[in-house]
């Protein structure tokens, strides 16, 4: 029988907006081991979530499509919050769920193991217009969308507003980072970064391993290695992709970009270069934290 978890303390503030809606995070009752995927926009959520749940499934295949075991948790994509609630209860084992949110913005329980992933911002920056662009309805005037000179600009200068989730600019990602990363809200958070992970996928199944205390035979590791790699997860895009197969992207393969770092280079002028750096310093002003942020363990 799961043992629900028991709640350390309640969400220090309330975040909203877009499609996230705080309501929705009582669509999940913890249970002792469960797992939340806690991260900004296009950082490696969904690579993370997919090897976490095959860790936790044994193997190179689920039993259901990643939305449907892993919900993201305080979103609302069209399914109703009792569908989703019904859809955790169902699971019988641990459960991997995931969340945007910064860690402020959730409760704390005990014997739930919180993930965190960061990537590099100007990274996240160029993820995001492949986002915007592979999306088959875009918001209207998105700046994501716009040419990358204005669009660069409208990430690094603007602000952004915990009732305006939507907004995924420099200062939500940092916010996000110290929040979640830098305040010490969560003592025993599992922090990692995507650069680190792409540059070895059997060593990252393992790390993820290692932080969910999942016990996993080697035979287990290469299955899931294999699994997750950038084509084996491409080729199975709608099994994997956020509202894959609803038609909402225009390639559901495409959600799946490249799965490399330093996308900026040869692209944003020295201008942009000296502006994000200033911008970066003045939200992370500890110069370790920062190199953390960008590079990871390196």
């Amino acid at each position: 029988m799961p043992i629900p978890a028991t709640l350390v303390a309640p969400a220090a503030r309330i975040y909203r907006g877009g499609i996230t809606r705080p309501d929705r995070w009582a669509t999940w009752e913890p249970n002792t081991g469960d797992i939340l995927v806690c991260t900004p926009s296009k950082s490696g959520t969904t690579w993370t979530q997919t090897i976490l749940a095959l860790l936790v499934h044994g193997g190179a295949d689920l039993p259901a499509k990643l939305p449907v075991l892993s919900p993201w948790v305080d979103a609302d994509l069209g399914v109703s919050a009792t569908e989703v609630a019904a859809a955790l209860a169902a699971q019988k084992g641990r459960r991997v769920v995931k969340t945007h949110t910064p860690a402020d913005g959730f409760p704390i329980w005990d014997c739930v193991t919180v993930i965190a992933v960061y990537r590099h911002p100007l990274d996240v920056f160029f993820s995001l217009r492949k986002h915007t662009a592979n999306r088959a309805n875009p918001a209207v005037d998105d700046p994501t969308s716009w040419p990358i000179s204005r669009s660069i600009r409208a990430f690094l200068n603007d602000p952004t507003d915990p009732d305006d989730l939507k907004q995924e600019n420099l200062t939500s990602l940092t916010m996000h980072y110290t929040q979640t990363a830098l305040s010490g809200r969560l003592p025993d958070l599992k922090l990692l970064h995507y650069s680190d992970m792409i540059r070895d996928g059997r060593r990252t199944v393992q790390a993820l391993a290692k932080a969910a205390t999942i016990d996993a035979d080697e035979s287990v590791i290469d299955k899931v290695t294999a699994a997750t790699a950038f084509g084996a997860m491409k080729s199975r895009a709608s099994d994997y992709a956020p509202v894959g197969g609803t038609g909402f992207w225009k390639s559901d393969a495409n959600f799946f970009d490249s799965a490399s770092s330093k996308k900026w280079e040869g692209v944003l002028s020295r201008d942009d270069l000296a502006l994000y750096r200033e911008r970066l310093q003045a939200m992370v002003p500890d110069p370790k934290a920062r190199a953390w942020l960008e590079d990871g363990d390196g």
